[in-house]
């Protein structure tokens, strides 16, 4: 008798035209009073792993389905992505300007990607995510 066993997760993933896979990313922080981190990767290893059938349960659903909202949420302690206000445009009134601004993988992504940062934003919000499966021994 076979003793091994797998344990069936899925990676929510979708294919970018310059990067190729990229992945979701999370990180639970709350055993040190500290926000979760939501992120975008194209490393296998540090995708967030889901049960297969998230989308199903109540619970699961209703904290990830907005995943890539909370990558773009510049209020949110922690995140790659900001928006800061810049000197007065004197072209524009001497309004502020507002700018977007990327740090971490997400900057390193979007660099490699070619695309502006409104590009990316934009690609990030309608591409298709899937899941995938992630398959592990156990």
């Amino acid at each position: 008798m076979n003793a091994n066993a797998f344990k069936s997760e899925v990676l929510v993933s979708s294919s970018h035209p310059v990067l190729g896979r990229v992945y979701w990313s999370f990180v639970w922080n709350g055993d040190c009073n500290y926000p979760d981190y939501y992120g975008i990767t194209d490393s296998r290893e540090f995708a967030m792993r889901l049960p297969q059938g998230w989308r199903d349960h109540d619970y699961l659903h209703w904290a990830h389905r907005s995943h890539v909202y909370k990558v773009f949420d510049p209020d949110s302690f922690g995140s790659d992505y900001a928006l800061e206000w810049g000197e007065a445009a004197p072209d524009n009134d001497d309004q502020p300007v507002q700018y977007q601004r990327l740090k971490g993988t997400l900057a390193n992504l979007q660099s490699r990607s070619g695309q502006s940062i409104e590009e990316f934003r934009y690609w990030m919000f309608h591409a298709d995510w899937q899941d995938v499966p992630y398959l592990q021994l156990v």
